[in-house]
C-alpha cells in the first residue's frame, strides 16, 4: 500500500509541474508562430501569462505590439487600441514592419498614433527642458530633436502639425543651443614659435676689457706708486695727465702711455714706476684677461 501511495504522488507531481515547465518554456517566438498559424486565442494566452513574469521595457513592448496584432484579427478593437496605446506610450516613434504587418495593421497604429502624439510632444517637450535646465546638454539636444521630429510626424493630421508648429519651432532652436553647449571649444592656437636666439659670439679672452662689458671684474690694485714732484725750485704744473695703462693677465703693466705730457723728465718717471706696479688680474667667467684702465694725475 506505500508503494501504491507513493506512485500516486509521483503522479500528482508530474501533473502539477508540468504546466509549470511548459510555461517556463515559452517565448514571444511561441506567440508569434502561433499568430502565423491563425491561433490567436492561443496567442493571447501565451502572451498574457508571459506579461505575468519579469521582462524589460522593449519586452513589453513587443508583447504589447503582438496582443495587437491578435486583438485585431479577432476583431477586438478596443483592446487592441489599448495595446497599440502602451506601444505607442513606450515607443512614440515605433511603426509595425511594412513587410509583416497588414494594411489593416497600419492603419491601426497610425489612427492611434495620431491621437496620441500631441499629448506626448507637449510632454517630451517638458523633459526635454528639465534636461536643458539642468545643463545635461547632450541629452537635451537629442530630447529637442526628437520633439521637433514627433511635432512632424507623418500620421498627424494637418491641423494637429499646424497646432504644434510653435513648440517645434522652439524645440529646434534648444536643440541647437544644446548642440552648441556640448561641443567643447576648439583648444586655443599654438602660440607661434619663437625664433632660436642667436648664439652669442664666441670670447676673445686674449681681448683688452675697460669694464664696460658684462661680467668682467676690474683689477684690484696691490701696488701703485706714482712718484712726487721732484721740486728743486722747478715750477709745479698745472693741469691733469691722463696715464693709460695696460694690466696683463699675469697682473703687471704691459703697457702705458701718458698724455699730454706733463714734463720731459718727469714723464719718464711715471711710465718707469708702472713697471712695478701690481694687481690681481681682471676676471672673466672665472679667467684672467687684460685690462685697460685709466689714471687721472693732478698737479695743484
Amino acid at each position: 500500500m506505500a508503494n501504491s501511495l507513493l506512485h500516486s504522488l509521483a503522479a500528482l507531481m508530474l501533473v502539477v509541474a508540468w504546466p509549470t515547465m511548459g510555461w517556463s518554456q515559452e517565448s514571444v517566438q511561441t506567440a508569434q508562430t502561433l499568430y502565423a498559424s491563425a491561433s490567436y486565442d492561443e496567442a493571447l494566452a501565451v502572451l498574457e501569462r508571459l506579461q505575468q513574469t519579469e521582462l524589460t521595457p522593449s519586452e513589453v513592448r513587443v508583447i504589447n505590439e503582438q496582443r495587437a496584432f491578435c486583438l485585431l484579427a479577432l476583431g477586438r478593437a478596443q483592446d487592441a487600441e489599448r495595446a497599440i496605446a502602451a506601444v505607442v506610450q513606450a515607443d512614440p516613434t515605433y511603426r509595425p514592419d511594412g513587410a509583416s504587418a497588414s494594411p489593416r495593421v497600419r492603419n491601426a497604429f497610425g489612427d492611434v498614433r495620431g491621437r496620441l502624439l500631441p499629448g506626448i510632444v507637449q510632454a517630451e517637450y517638458v523633459e526635454a527642458r528639465r534636461l536643458y535646465d539642468a545643463s545635461s546638454w547632450a541629452d537635451a539636444a537629442t530630447a529637442f530633436q526628437r520633439v521637433a521630429s514627433l511635432a512632424a510626424d507623418n500620421d498627424l493630421a494637418e491641423a494637429q502639425v499646424a497646432s504644434l508648429a510653435d513648440l517645434r519651432m522652439l524645440a529646434d532652436g534648444f536643440a541647437t543651443l544644446a548642440e552648441t553647449a556640448a561641443t567643447p571649444p576648439p583648444p586655443p592656437p599654438e602660440p607661434p614659435a619663437l625664433p632660436e636666439p642667436p648664439s652669442p659670439p664666441p670670447v676673445d679672452y686674449d681681448a683688452i676689457f675697460d669694464g664696460t662689458q658684462v661680467g668682467v671684474v676690474a683689477p684690484v690694485t696691490v701696488r701703485q706708486d706714482l712718484p712726487r714732484w721732484p721740486g728743486g725750485g722747478r715750477p709745479v704744473p698745472r693741469g691733469t695727465g691722463v696715464l693709460d695703462i695696460i694690466v696683463s693677465k699675469t697682473g703687471v703693466v704691459e703697457r702705458a702711455t701718458l698724455s699730454p705730457k706733463i714734463a720731459g723728465f718727469f714723464d719718464r718717471q711715471v711710465l718707469d714706476s708702472t713697471k712695478n706696479w701690481r694687481y690681481q688680474p681682471a676676471l672673466l667667467d672665472g679667467q684672467p684677461v687684460r685690462f685697460r684702465r685709466i689714471i687721472k694725475i693732478t698737479f695743484q
